[in-house]
């Protein structure tokens, strides 16, 4: 966690405002996340993308979905309760976003029960606490075990000295949202401390589906049933070597999708998520050379559903279905870096016990027990080492790999290795190979039982081998080209599918071959004129049907601009999001679409006091996502135009 402090405060040595930082000053960002040290983007052997707090501000970036959207090869997709992120060509939201790992300040938030990664509102952190988001395409189980599969991304918080004291900030939004947080940053004789907490309240929209489209379903209207609110808190706490930190996040959704048979239109049918994390990390230099760091945490997820469905008999009470989890894990960290001339050598080891894993549900009144899985204590530990060799002052070779060994399923190794080559100073090119591994998690081998759903214990770890080239080439003094080939090839996917008995069940299946490319250029100016765009194709099949998978938009394109309009006091954020066409689990297509977002920032005394407006989906665009399994729909329409305002003051 030390490391990411550091990170971040190198960062901002390097660069004051990136909002100012030309091209070539940004070739010398540094990050993380890619190899677990600091290094020079250009140098990580991966393609990777930060997000910094500059951006989120200028862009009006609400959510870490939000975000993700914006970034090349991601496509995020939403059911009206939770929300789903997509990477080069794989989006399968019945897998819970198990597929990417998602960390705060280098700590595993991917849960026990479910390995979900949470990115909406959902998500235990409001985004202006933010100080930047480190994206990592690509296998990384060589670094980070399970989940680490098509993508890891990093959130790095902000410390004491970027908050400076206090900060206060409002927002009112459309559908009846407001949204409040009141933070503090504080340095004393040492001592570094950050505390936040933050509110939202949303009443959500009134909702037409064509599929209830029938008096005795209020023709297709959900009422009061898009409900939204969380509250968050976070601690960080950091003294001589030391920091802890604690985060809490509680979301209660409503669901107007009539999802899993319940009744259509009945607020009372919700999902409650509850995130709490506690860790403490060490950092210390034991000689010139070498740095350890370690770090212990203990981890809870409690998830509580509540489905509301028709009498079992006519005249009869509603019935009142209970679904809950309850997710309690222990983790620690070991790493030893050893920097040299010519070498950067990491070793590592990690072990995860996963205390708690239960799953249940039944009916509330009269009583009645469907499930009831505690299964025993499983876990996890590895070992992984890394050395980044130059064999030249032009090139070097990263190879890593690491062994993970599971209570349940035994052991799995996955290496990486990358050659990157800089012929010129503004050219360089990446050749990488990976692989990876996601184990199948407890919901997906455990959860049985309603008549619906059936567990199978057999499931095997899914697997993938990747191949990518990476080209990135400076143009003159203020544009930046990068393009990638790659070809991944995944197998024993791991999907829920229909068996004989006419059961839900998570199976193996042969895998899928993905082959795509993306291109991005990026521009920036003197005075604070920036912006990136972005296209990115993807060819994606099963290995075993040869048919497209669901879900999957084979184009994305992206454009971002950030305009200073007054002598570096009011900026104008715009952007446009295009998505091909996808085709949805009953095999119907849904419509390629274009969303465009705009917002103004005015700093109006210098930086103490910010007012920002926002519109998204400017055009009010009509378009749907694929809808997940066990869904009457099978697209969900999308937010039309809507509008926030905001109001951040520091003192």
């Amino acid at each position: 966690m030390m490391l990411l402090a550091t990170t971040s405060l190198l960062a901002q040595r390097q660069i004051k405002d990136l909002s100012e930082a030309t091209l070539e000053e940004l070739s010398n960002i540094t990050v993380y996340t890619a190899s677990r040290h600091v290094q020079k983007a250009t140098e990580a052997p991966s393609s990777v993308t930060v997000v910094t707090r500059d951006e989120i501000q200028k862009y009006g970036y609400r959510t870490l979905a939000d975000i993700l959207r914006s970034v090349r090869g991601f496509d995020i997709t939403y059911d009206r309760n939770y929300t789903y992120a997509g990477v080069r060509g794989v989006n399968r939201p019945e897998t819970y976003n198990s597929r990417v790992l998602l960390l705060i300040d280098g700590l595993r938030t991917n849960n026990n029960v479910y390995e979900q990664a949470m990115l909406g509102t959902e998500f235990p952190l409001d985004v202006d606490l933010i100080e930047r988001v480190e994206i990592v395409r690509g296998p990384s189980s060589s670094l980070y075990g399970t989940s680490a599969f098509f993508a890891v991304i990093n959130v790095i918080t902000r410390k004491a000295g970027q908050l400076n004291d206090w900060e206060i900030s409002f927002e009112p939004a459309s559908f009846g949202t407001y949204q409040g947080r009141v933070s503090y940053g504080g340095q004393y004789r040492g001592l570094d401390a950050v505390f936040s907490t933050a509110f939202y309240d949303s009443r959500g929209q009134t909702l037409f589906f064509p599929e209830f489209n029938s008096p005795a379903t209020n023709n297709g209207i959900a009422h009061n049933a898009d409900y939204d609110a969380y509250q968050h808190f976070l601690a960080t706490v950091s003294f001589r070597g030391f920091t802890y930190q604690g985060i809490y996040g509680a979301r209660t959704k409503g669901i107007p999708t009539g999802a899993f048979g319940t009744l259509f239109n009945d607020p009372r049918s919700h999902t409650f998520d509850n995130e709490r994390y506690q860790s403490i990390g060490y950092q210390h230099s034991i000689r010139k050379s070498w740095d350890v760091a370690a770090r212990t945490s203990v981890s809870r997820y409690v998830y509580d559903g509540t489905f509301v469905y028709g009498p079992d008999n006519p005249g009869g009470a509603d019935v009142v279905n209970y679904d809950f989890a309850r997710g309690t894990w222990w983790s620690g960290e070991l790493k030893l870096q050893q920097t040299l001339e010519r070498n950067n050598l990491s070793f590592g080891t990690e072990f995860q016990e996963n205390l708690q894993q239960d799953q249940g549900n039944y009916n509330i009144d009269p009583f009645v027990s469907f499930i009831a899985n505690q299964p025993p204590r499983s876990g996890i530990w590895a070992l992984y080492g890394e050395d980044e060799y130059a064999l030249t002052h032009k090139l070097s070779l990263s190879a890593g790999v690491r062994y993970d060994h599971y209570y349940n399923f035994g052991g799995t190794t996955n290496p990486r290795l990358g050659l990157i080559y800089h012929p010129f100073a503004q050219t360089t090119f990446k050749l990488l190979y990976g692989s990876a591994f996601r184990s199948p998690s407890a919901y997906e081998m455990s959860y049985s039982g309603l008549g619906l759903f059936q567990a199978n214990l057999q499931l095997q770890p899914e697997t993938i081998k990747s191949y990518e080239i990476v080209a990135e080439q400076g143009l003159g003094e203020h544009f930046h080209l990068t393009a990638i080939v790659f070809r991944n090839q995944v197998g024993r996917l791991i999907t829920q599918g229909l068996n004989a008995e006419g059961l839900l069940v998570f199976e193996n299946t042969r895998g899928a071959r993905i082959n795509g490319f993306e291109t991005e250029l990026d521009g920036r100016f003197p005075g604070g004129l920036q912006g990136r765009a972005s296209y990115s194709y993807t060819d994606d099949k099963n290995a075993g049907t040869r048919q497209t998978l669901t879900n999957s938009p084979h184009h994305l394109a992206k454009l971002n601009v950030i305009v200073p309009l007054l002598q570096q006091r009011l900026f104008a954020g715009l952007e446009g999001q295009f998505n091909g066409r996808c085709t949805t689990l009953a095999g119907k297509t849904t419509s390629s679409f274009q969303v465009f977002n705009a917002t103004l920032l005015w700093h109006a005394m210098g930086k103490p006091l910010d007012i920002s407006g926002s519109a998204y989906n400017l055009l009010d665009k009509k378009y749907f996502d694929p809808a997940p399994v066990a869904f009457v729909p099978d697209q969900i329409q999308q937010d039309g135009i809507n509008f926030r305002a905001q109001i951040t003051a520091r003192f």
